[in-house]
């Protein structure tokens, strides 16, 4: 029973000291278009380069990308709707230079518009990119580069 207990104290220690040094680094942007708009618009696409911009400034990674896609049930042909949204920008994603094997693509249907959360966001919120790095051995050294701004970090 102590070697049990210890293991157990010795995890969560080791797990503490790991989540201390942590951070989360992205670069995300969420946006509705009208619905059943089929393209995705020229601002968004502005802003997708402004996020790939500055996630190029993370020293030695290569950028992943997800890709949330919503329609709407009341869309006209919501599924392929989300779908084709994804498509494009995945293919707008290539063209600015992330590569397609770090892409993921998810897509939903909807049932209502999101409720106004903590961060101002609500609406239909259709489309939606997050950046993150992809570190050969961990992203932990990030946290504490200087040319980095981590999205949040873990109180030490």
């Amino acid at each position: 029973m102590k070697k049990f207990a210890f293991a157990v104290l010795s995890a969560f220690w080791f797990a503490a000291s790991q989540q201390a040094a942590a951070c989360t680094i992205s670069e995300d942007l969420t946006e509705s278009v009208p619905l059943n708009y089929q393209g995705i618009p020229n601002s968004y696409r502005l802003k997708m380069v402004d996020l790939v911009s500055n996630a190029r400034r993370w020293p030695d990674v290569e950028i992943q990308a997800q890709i949330v896609t919503n329609a709407y049930v009341g869309e006209k042909n919501a599924e392929e709707l989300a779908k084709s949204r994804g498509q494009q920008l995945k293919e707008f994603l290539i063209q600015i230079g992330v590569k397609s094997q770090y892409i993921y693509v998810d897509t939903h249907l909807e049932g209502a518009p999101y409720p106004q959360d903590n961060s101002g966001f609500n609406g239909y919120l259709q489309l939606s990119v997050g950046l993150m790095p992809l570190c050969k051995g961990g992203c932990e050294r990030l946290c504490d580069d200087p040319r980095i701004t981590p999205t949040s970090k873990a109180i030490e």
